[in-house]
């Protein structure tokens, strides 16, 4: 099978081509804990502001919510970008 980007001959079993793409600069084990670093930064953030909303608003129907989708959403943010930031280098 021909790459048809570069056009070289390529392996059907590889999903990129090892010539367009290069060799891998990081290991799946360090994209692995980019991603982990990236959720447990991005599940501090979202504990920060659910305090900020606890302290400023009583648990109303509204804000439980808020306060148990808002940790969820931001600990899956980090956990995507922390995975992309550690593939980039990875290629």
């Amino acid at each position: 099978m021909n790459c048809a980007k570069c056009g070289q001959d390529v392996p059907e079993n590889v999903v990129y081509c090892p010539h367009c793409t290069g060799e891998r600069k990081a290991t799946e084990a360090q994209v692995i804990n980019g991603g982990v670093k990236g959720g447990a930064i991005g599940l501090a953030l979202g504990l920060v502001l659910v305090t900020v909303l606890l302290v400023n608003y009583d648990l109303e129907r509204g804000i439980k919510a808020i306060v148990l989708a808002l940790p969820l959403g931001t600990f899956t943010t980090g956990l995507i970008l922390g995975l992309v930031r550690a593939k980039r280098d990875w290629k």
